[in-house]
């Protein structure tokens, strides 16, 4: 195993997470592939791009953060564990990350509990 590329792909989930607590939307877009896909394969969600990615997460109706619980990490890609917080309470998120030149090329959300995803105001989200 490359731990050199495991330690970058850990830094970069990190970065991930960072920059999207910190409302930092030009750091968070430069960690994307240009042409990123994004899945919810619970509530069949999927958007396609950075830019649309970005507003997505972006736009979310509330205030909100994530708190890095756990990063595991190989030469292919990373999961990450998440507690997701908002006014509500908290919500567990595991994303799988597919990462490819030092950035991040898909993710795959999972949300243990159930939820119907909020309204969104954004066209890119497509329902498959």
């Amino acid at each position: 195993m490359d731990l050199t590329l495991c330690s970058t792909h850990r830094d970069l989930i990190e970065q991930f997470w960072r920059t999207a607590n910190d409302g930092d939307w030009s750091a968070f877009e430069a960690l994307l592939s240009p042409d990123v896909v994004y899945l919810v394969p619970q509530t069949r969600e999927r958007i396609r791009g950075r830019e649309h990615f970005v507003e997505f997460f972006r736009s979310w109706p509330e205030a909100w953060r994530a708190e890095l619980t756990r990063c595991i990490v190989d030469e292919r890609g990373a999961v990450s564990v998440i507690d997701f917080l908002t006014a509500r309470g908290s919500e567990t998120g595991i994303s799988f990350f597919e990462l490819r030149d030092g950035q991040i090329t898909e993710i795959r959300d999972f949300w243990p509990s159930e939820y119907e995803p909020p309204q969104r105001m954004i066209a890119a989200v497509e329902r498959y």
